[in-house]
């Protein structure tokens, strides 16, 4: 069966109160979550930007996460899915067409320096139909101004990708075209469009219920379980594990990472080795699972966890559950020591296994 995870996350305007569900088609290997379309309200402080397409979906490429499919490395954007034909694109804030070409794995793409910010900020637009662009290198764009429309899926407009668009924003007036990066470190040198959207275009977080994610991991992991608002998951293919991360702030999605997800298959509870437990706890999670939950810290001398978010080398909290009795799959829920102990109960509580 699939794995499907219940998300319990939404973006929405001040003030808003819209909302729509998106339901995927069996096997789209996507997280979908609806985020209406930025508008002007009545603040103090006039807002500088707006969504770059109207209503929108984030995929499951989320910025700083790791992907390994057509392109390896840390997604440096915000994939943002509208649906329809000749979808419009509009430029964020004011400012100045400064790239405009077709590129591999792109298919069109303009980069615009909007300078209304504090320091100068450039934008990347890709996947676009590049014959749809209304200006040239060095024309003056305005907020909310239609600069093209997205690319045809499946077609060179978009260089064979689904029709989206990656949108991405650094700070600096060079030109950069790459859609990934390498090290994670590299990651830095990026804004988070998610975080520049809420603060620019008066986006808000609420918690709302929408449908969720199927993805690769879904033969490794049944389980459904409610995602707190405004975390998304990150699939980890060199662990088999899910990666359960803030969408809002800086770097890699594996260092915005609030719990981690793994699994093993055996007749009993195991412990790692490398471990030091301080106490354990025999408990019940979800829908009565038995649970043993362990106060664990790396023992010293032991090399870091290859892969894994910082914090699971420092003192932290796991629990185990499994399904059944016998030779089972035991799922291990690691937590950030600084994640809230109210939301970690949440998240366990609501744990379901799909099979």
């Amino acid at each position: 069966m699939g794995k499907m995870i219940a998300i319990v996350s939404m973006l929405i305007l001040m003030g808003g109160g819209c909302q729509q569900s998106a339901s995927l088609p069996e096997g789209e290997e996507e997280y979908q979550q609806q985020i209406p379309v930025a508008e002007e309200v009545e603040e103090v402080v006039e807002l500088l930007a707006v969504s770059p397409v109207d209503t929108f979906k984030l995929t499951y490429k989320g910025f700083g996460e790791y992907i390994e499919d057509r392109f390896n490395g840390y997604h440096v954007a915000i994939d943002l899915e509208a649906e329809g034909e000749d979808v419009p694109v509009y430029a964020m804030a004011d400012g100045e067409i400064v790239y405009r070409d077709s590129v591999s794995g792109y298919g069109g793409v303009v980069l615009v320096r909007h300078d209304v910010f504090d320091e100068p900020l450039t934008a990347i637009y890709g996947h676009i139909d590049i014959s749809s662009v209304e200006g040239e290198v060095g024309d003056r764009v305005e907020r909310g101004q239609q600069i093209a429309v997205l690319g045809e899926g499946g077609t060179q407009e978009t260089d064979g990708e689904r029709t989206h668009l990656h949108f991405a924003v650094y700070e600096g007036e060079e030109i950069r075209l790459q859609g990934y990066e390498a090290e994670a470190s590299a990651v830095d040198a990026w804004l988070n469009p998610y975080d520049v959207l809420i603060e620019y275009a008066g986006l808000e977080r609420v918690s709302e219920p929408l449908d969720g994610l199927v993805f690769n991991g879904r033969n490794t992991y049944p389980i459904e379980f409610d995602l707190p608002a405004g975390w998304d998951v990150e699939w980890v293919p060199s662990l088999s594990a899910m990666n359960l991360y803030t969408l809002s702030g800086e770097g890699a999605a594996r260092e915005r990472s609030q719990t981690l997800i793994r699994h093993f298959d055996a007749s009993a509870f195991l412990t790692l080795s490398s471990v030091t437990i301080h106490s354990t706890e025999d408990l019940e999670v979800g829908q009565g699972y038995t649970a043993r939950r362990y106060d664990i810290e790396k023992k010293s001398g032991v090399a870091n966890f290859a892969g894994q978010p910082s914090w699971r080398n420092n003192r932290h909290i796991v629990t185990d559950f499994r399904g059944g009795d016998g030779y089972t799959r035991y799922y291990v829920v690691a937590a950030n020591p600084e994640l809230d102990e109210r939301i970690y109960k949440d998240l366990l509580a609501s744990i379901r296994i799909s099979e």
